[in-house]
Order: structure tokens, then C-alpha cells, then sequence
């Protein structure tokens, strides 16, 4: 199952995506962002979306925390600052 929740708080936009799947291992938790990390025994290049994900969540200014459970599921929680005025016109 995947749920997906937002929320506005204090000037900031929140996004939280938490799924009931496998979990991560705590021993891999802190390499998910990591470019072309794998448990998987596929090519490499296939495994840039949570580390280019990452950077475009650092590019603008945001942050992003995750939160897992082997055999219980992950948790993403992602947060922006809210935008006062339009980027691009």
C-alpha cells in the first residue's frame, strides 16, 4: 500500500510518501542517496532516482528525511519553504 500526505506548517510545504512494502536495512540507510548504490545485481546507471531526487530537493532549498522498517515499510518525508511569489512568470 502507498500513501501520500501533504501539509502546509510555517511557511513550508510537506510532503510525506510512506509505503507497507519490504523496508530498508538499517545498514543500507544511510547510502540510499548515494549515486548508483544497489542491492541489486542490475547495471548500475539504473539506480540514480533517489540520488538525483535528492539533489533537486537540496537545489531548492528543501529537506528530506526517510524512516524504515524492514518488513514494515519506508517513509519519505520531504519539505520545501513555500514559495511567496511566482518563480517563472
Amino acid at each position: 500500500m502507498l500513501e501520500v500526505r501533504t501539509a502546509a506548517h510555517n511557511g513550508s510545504v510537506e510532503v510525506e510518501v510512506a509505503d507497507t512494502g519490504a523496508g530498508i536495512p538499517r545498514e543500507h540507510i544511510h547510502r540510499i542517496f548515494d549515486p548508483f548504490f544497489t542491492t541489486k545485481s542490475q547495471w548500475p546507471w539504473h539506480r540514480l532516482g533517489l540520488s538525483v531526487s535528492y539533489g533537486i530537493i537540496k537545489e531548492h532549498a528543501g529537506k528530506i528525511d526517510v524512516r524504515s522498517t524492514p518488513g514494515k515499510g519506508t517513509s519519505f518525508h520531504v519539505e520545501f519553504p513555500a514559495a511567496k511569489k511566482a518563480v517563472h512568470v
